[in-house]
């Protein structure tokens, strides 16, 4: 999951982009950097090992030789009253490189020059969210992790100062016809000139398309209106995420039924000796009956109670948000939001999109049916008849896979320490990368248990930092998320001079600010081998919540074999911040469009199902004897079962999204609950069920709206490309390195579909389009070759 603070354009910046799980069977009912030290000796994997492993109360007491410092090594950050300062400096700063931009120039006399100018343009825009960002992302990650609510608080009041700022520049008029003129100017085929003005491009296309998106570009009178749907929207997605998470109907159940599947014991608790009550479907006894009761009609009563909307008027509020998407798309002079919110990304229209999910179908569906196949045998021995319906699903799914609780416990093979000791080796057969412990100065990081790695690259030296605050704590989210603190970017030629004129102060609101009070928001710049100027050192920080409560005090924490997954997933988004090398910050490794950004961790997926890659690690803790290929082999047999069960659920919900948002929500005859029965019946092989509007609860709908299709997208080419790449030779560095100079080391400045037709070596793909969309669909998104 990529985090950052909302998208706020045209200042653009990383979506969060979610890795969806599928829940396991539930149990039975009973600022200025400090001075960069010298790179240390390799650290040895007996380093990786104990940084880990060790309990926190080892680790934290070991002898510190670095002097303390600010959060994150900057010198304004040590105390929470820091964080409003710095957001108020910040803006000053940023007021005095919008006054620059906004300065009147003479017009270009050439092509030549208007391309100069163009450049220069897309440099200080860049700067400018570098600038806002640089805080902004550090402040949300502080205000969601930080377990000290002054620090919380500090970082939140800052985050907002920032955000109500940028909201004016989304919205100024100076910094959109500036652009756009200098954008006019130029001939279509100016980005295929040369890389530098393809990168140029690749930042300012989507700035005009997030400022117009923003309606800068409309009279005053459909301004005015553009403002009222704007709002309305965000007051209608509130009132839907709400409506989401508020309680489903109870359904009554007899204590006799429960009593005669589960025992007398097992009745007395939910009732309390009643002969009957009310269930709550979403509740821990609710989803247990749900899956595991033997009654078909039992569970088709909860199913619909989960699924069915509370009050119609949720239904409404869902179908009013869509419509006033739709009304906003035709103020914008677009068709529906599928067409605003897919220009940008690779899909690029909602045909391209429906083309994709329909050969995805087609390829997928024969699949699904002999999932439902299996499951509708099983139901048959067990003394049922009929077609599966969904409250039949889980629950013989269930029956048919007894062997999984034959599984034996295999954390022990996965301590946290030898999960990154494994990804430092991989990373160096891959890509000549390894991790390297670095000590924590006191005031650097947000908590005891956060541990710091420094990412050195055999060639480059140093290339970045990785915080890695991994485990549960009192307070702390649950989940796994990847926040970018700073992005790489080149800054030797920023002319920061220029920004005041060649003088030491520059005036801002009437007021005069001083050069050197701005100095300590200047970022020092690193030189790396092979690469022209000097850059930002990319910081990342990876958060997870491994462990119980205080399992970073107890010693070694030994993770789930859906946790190791995970632990890959995020740092396949670590290692692209680190190697994607640009010159700007808004194509900078993870900034990239939102169907491509979570290709590089959905291939790391595929790696940690590899026995060579889990023989560089996967070692019992105490023993040191290797997994045994057997267990891997049953373990990954068992999560493929009714896969393509799942798939065919994600395929329907990727395009009931894309139908909610085309031009029919604009309709009075629209029913949200009609279309969703229509994308079941030609999506699904699963019937819709009556009596339900699931669609209510379908919360990515609000902050993923026309895009869910993209993690789907995404699976569908890691696969193409492990098989074709890595699946002879999971640790081959030839294909790791055509990889990482590929796709890696561009982010988002480079076209993405001729970097994936590139490794796949298929023209066709290079091209895009709907053509392309369609061949990745064809190629499904089931396991690629294992590998060796």
């Amino acid at each position: 999951m990529l985090r950052a603070s909302r998208l706020l354009p045209p200042l653009r910046r990383s979506l969060p982009s979610c890795t969806c799980r599928s829940f396991s069977t539930l149990p039975p009912l009973a600022a200025q950097t400090a001075p960069r030290p010298a790179v240390a000796p390799t650290s040895t994997d007996t380093e990786l090992h104990q940084v880990f492993d060790l309990p926190t109360s080892a680790y934290a007491s070991s002898p510190r030789t670095l002097s303390s410092s600010g959060l994150f090594g900057q010198p304004s950050l040590t105390s929470p009253a820091a964080f409003v300062p710095l957001a108020r400096r910040t803006t000053l700063r940023a007021k005095v490189l919008v006054n620059r931009i906004c300065a009147p120039t003479a017009p270009p006399t050439s092509l030549e020059d208007a391309e100069l100018q163009f450049l220069a343009m897309v440099k200080n825009l860049d700067r400018l969210s570098d600038l806002l960002c640089g805080v902004i992302d550090l402040a949300e990650l502080v205000r969601n992790v930080h377990p000290d609510h002054a620090w919380a608080g500090g970082a939140n009041a800052a985050y907002e100062e920032l955000c109500e700022y940028m909201n004016e520049l989304n919205t100024h008029v100076g910094l959109y016809e500036g652009l756009k003129t200098l954008h006019d100017l130029l001939p279509p085929s100016t980005p295929s000139k040369s890389p530098a003005l393809f990168a140029a491009y690749a930042v300012a296309t989507p700035f005009l398309r997030d400022f117009e998106k923003s309606g800068i570009h409309l009279p005053s009178s459909e301004r005015t209106q553009f403002v009222s749907l704007s709002t309305s929207i965000l007051q209608l997605g509130r009132k839907f995420l709400q409506n989401a998470s508020e309680p489903r109907n109870p359904v009554p159940v007899q204590a006799s039924e429960i009593e005669d599947a589960f025992g007398a014991p097992a009745a007395r608790r939910i009732f309390n000796g009643q002969p009957e009550g009310l269930v709550d479907p979403a509740s821990w006894e609710g989803r247990v009956l749900a899956r595991q009761h033997p009654s078909e009609e039992l569970r088709k009563r909860l199913y619909v109670g989960a699924n069915a909307s509370p009050s119609m008027s949720h239904v409404e509020t869902l179908e009013a948000l869509l419509r006033t998407r739709g009304e906003l798309a035709r103020l914008v002079g677009r068709e529906s939001h599928g067409d605003v919110a897919l220009e940008d990304k690779m899909a690029k229209t909602p045909e391209n999109v429906m083309g994709f999910l329909k050969a995805l179908n087609q390829h997928n569906r024969p699949l699904a049916s002999k999932d439902i196949e299996t499951l509708r045998r099983t139901k048959q021995t067990y003394g049922g008849s009929g077609p599966i319906n969904a409250w039949d699903r889980d629950f013989y799914s269930d029956l048919s896979n007894d062997s999984a609780s034959n599984l034996p416990d295999i954390s022990p093979f996965f301590s946290v320490g030898a999960c990154f000791s494994g990804l430092s080796k991989l990373f160096t057969r891959l890509y000549g990368i390894r991790f390297e412990v670095e000590e924590v100065r006191e005031g650097e990081t947000w908590g005891r248990e956060v541990r710091k790695l420094r990412v050195v690259d055999e060639d480059e030296g140093r290339i970045g930092t990785i915080y890695c605050d991994l485990f549960a704590r009192e307070g702390k989210q649950p989940g796994a998320a990847h926040y970018t603190v700073r992005c790489s970017r080149r800054i030797d030629d920023d002319d920061v001079e220029g920004d005041f004129g060649g003088q030491n102060w520059a005036e801002v609101d009437g007021a005069f600010v001083s050069r050197e009070d701005m100095r300590s928001l200047d970022v020092e710049g690193v030189t790396w081998n092979g690469r022209e100027g000097r850059h930002q050192e990319p910081i990342v920080v990876l958060v997870c919540g491994f462990g119980a409560e205080g399992g970073a005090e107890k010693g070694p924490s030994f993770l789930q074999w859906h946790e190791v997954e995970t632990l890959f997933h995020e740092m396949g988004h670590a290692i692209h911040s680190m190697i994607g090398r640009t010159d700007y910050h808004n194509v900078s490794g993870t900034r990239c469009a939102t169907d491509f950004v979570e290709l590089p961790s959905i291939l790391m997926e595929h790696f940690i199902s590899s026995p060579s890659v889990l023989s560089l690690f996967a070692k019992h803790h105490t023993s040191g004897h290797p997994l045994p290929t057997s267990i891997i082999d049953d373990l990954l047999a068992e999560r493929q079962r009714f896969s393509a069960l799942e798939t065919s659920s994600q395929i329907m919900m990727a395009a009931l999204d894309q139908q909610y948002h085309t031009s029919a929500v604009l309709s009075p005859s629209f029913d949200s609950t009609l279309t969703l029965q229509q994308a079941h019946q030609d999506f699904h092989v699963i019937p819709h069920a009556d009596g339900t509007s699931w669609q209510t609860q379908f919360g990515h709908l609000f902050g993923y709206g026309a895009t869910y299709y993209s993690y789907l997208f995404d699976r569908a080419i890691a696969a193409r490309i492990f098989g074709r790449k890595f699946a002879a030779d999971p640790l081959s560095r030839e294909s790791g390195e055509e990889f990482k100079s590929g796709v890696l080391k561009w982010g988002g400045g480079k076209e993405p579909w001729e970097m994936v037709g590139e490794v796949v070596q298929s023209d066709e793909v290079a091209k895009g389009g709907r053509g392309a969309m369609e061949e990745v669909g064809r190629w499904g998104i089931e396991d690629s070759p294992r590998g060796k």
